[in-house]
């Protein structure tokens, strides 16, 4: 499966948000991530965060990050929860507001 993270921090709002998407159609499981669209990705769910408890988790080390990103309804695996929590370090440490797309695809796990 082909996943999309949107990572924003919104400096107005004092908050982090993580949106999810996934490619749902087979047709597209052997397109290269280069070449899907941003309309192949169907929105799976939206998680947000005060920026004082991400904070508060980053100064506490990456392991504390990774218990806060994750949620019930969120859950990425391993592998993509450690890419994330860096990206919400570089997000944070950077002081800028720009949004950080990450996709992975389970096929460069085999």
């Amino acid at each position: 499966m082909k996943q999309k993270y949107l990572i924003t921090r919104n400096t107005e709002t004092n908050q982090l948000s993580i949106k999810e998407f996934a490619v749902l159609e087979r047709t597209y499981k052997y397109i290269d991530n280069k070449n899907l669209e941003k309309d192949d990705f169907s929105f799976l769910y939206k998680e947000t965060y005060d920026s004082g408890i991400i904070e508060s988790a980053i100064s506490e080390g990456k392991e504390t990050l990774i218990s806060t990103l994750r949620t019930q309804n969120m859950f990425p695996i391993e592998i993509y929860v450690d890419v994330i929590a860096d990206s919400v370090i570089e997000l944070y440490s950077s002081g800028q507001d720009q949004p950080v797309e990450l996709v992975f695809d389970d096929k460069d796990l085999l």
